[in-house]
């Protein structure tokens, strides 16, 4: 027994020692964004820029705010290809660049618009990087949006993320991550749709003097990318990108501002819940046609007028009101796709594909970028209130009264 206690204690003595190839967290450079832009130098090479977290930086005192690092490291590189700009990294780099954590993939608008091939093929061959990685066009260079602020964190890729997935709660939480990308654009139905970015200055420290005020450009969310195939072809405005929403967001929660009935200079907001959206599919002589059907719940958050309808009636005339709005903003988006773009970034082909499968394939694939910027398409609206609101006098309407006694 004796001997093989002492053989199985040998055996396990390896592995005691720990993790053959442990790395320490301050031996690595975490990138927490990256930027892909053409070489202004050469137009046939890629700039990378890296925005790399500082670990020393986090755990400095507060108190030795004179001497503490810098949170984020910023670097770039040129090569022939991405892969050969990044190994270049390393000859200026004093830790091993990571990619595990990056948040976003930040694209420069040149090189969109020539080909955004090379930045899907080798970040999705990528195996540290996550394929929920946020990706992002430029409205400019990639590495001017990499030294500028974003949100309120100290880290600027993280706080870009941050935006990404707050976008919801504007209604405008278009999932333009890697995962998604590499799905548009392998498929044969749907082309490219990519958020994107611009930058806007911003005041820090309002209210101050001016001499004190601090004006900085500051990162903002900024309607989406349309590609054809691998190039992209222009923006969305956000109002066109809201249209588009209703029924292309995962998960859509809009607030949108209608005349009152009563008196059309004053608005309501109302805020539409649990939206679902239909999209359905015809065919006449192989001639495709699609009518989308948006439905949702409606609360009034906010009201200031008074009206002298009844609650059913001004309920009714609400509910119009919100359905024409959301009508109006959708056709906005289409108008701008199909007429201006004609590239289906909006899945339509998809939809044809799965309700109509055999005549997809005998025919109406091969056409399709020929057929879809004529097809029609009709939008309908099925909005509810369900306020407890409207049993509620607006604020303006109540008169606070005093008694002075004698």
């Amino acid at each position: 027994m004796k001997t093989i206690a002492l053989y199985v204690l040998l055996i396990s003595l390896p592995l005691l020692s720990g993790c053959w190839d442990m790395r320490e967290i301050n031996e690595l450079g975490l990138v927490m964004a990256v930027g892909i832009d053409k070489s202004s130098n050469n137009p046939d090479h890629y700039l990378v820029t890296v925005q790399v977290a500082n670990p020393q930086a986090s755990g400095s005192s507060a108190d030795s705010s004179i001497n503490r690092p810098e949170t984020i490291w910023i670097a770039s590189a040129e090569g022939k290809t991405i892969f050969e700009a990044i190994r270049e990294l390393a000859r200026i780099s004093s830790q091993r660049i990571m990619w595990a954590h990056n948040n976003v993939i930040v694209i420069g608008e040149s090189l969109a618009r020539d080909d955004i091939t090379p930045v899907i093929d080798f970040f999705s061959h990528n195996h540290e990087l996550r394929m929920k990685t946020w990706m992002a066009v430029a409205k400019g260079s990639a590495t001017d949006f990499l030294k500028a602020k974003a949100g309120m964190g100290s880290i600027p890729g993280q706080s870009l993320a941050d935006m990404f997935r707050y976008q919801q709660f504007t209604g405008l939480d278009f999932h333009s991550n890697l995962l998604k990308v590499y799905g548009d654009f392998t498929s044969d139905t749907t082309n490219l749709l990519i958020g994107s970015l611009s930058l806007e200055q911003a005041t820090t420290q309002a209210g101050l003097s001016k001499a004190q005020e601090n004006t900085v450009e500051q990162i903002q969310m900024d309607g989406m990318a349309v590609f054809d195939q691998r190039r992209m072809l222009g923006y969305l405005s956000e109002d066109e990108t809201r249209g588009l929403a209703w029924f292309l967001s995962e998960n859509p929660n809009m607030v949108i501002s209608v005349p009152h009935p009563s008196d059309s200079s004053e608005s309501v907001a109302v805020e539409i819940v649990a939206v679902k959206a239909k999209i359905d599919s015809q065919l006449d002589q192989q001639t495709p046609s699609f009518s989308i059907r948006i439905t949702g719940t409606g609360h009034i958050a906010e009201e200031d007028t008074t009206s002298d309808l009844s609650i059913n009636d001004f309920k009714q005339q609400m509910e119009f009101l919100a359905e024409q709005q959301i009508i109006e903003e959708i056709e906005l988006g289409l108008d701008k796709v199909l007429n201006v773009y004609k590239s289906d970034v909006l899945g339509f082909g998809k939809v044809v594909h799965s309700q109509h499968k055999q005549e997809w394939n005998q025919g109406l694939k091969d056409r399709w970028v020929q057929i879809f910027p004529d097809v029609e398409i009709s939008v309908a609206a099925d909005i509810e209130i369900k306020s407890s609101t409207l049993n509620q006098i607006p604020l303006r309407n109540y008169r606070r009264s005093s008694v002075i006694d004698d």
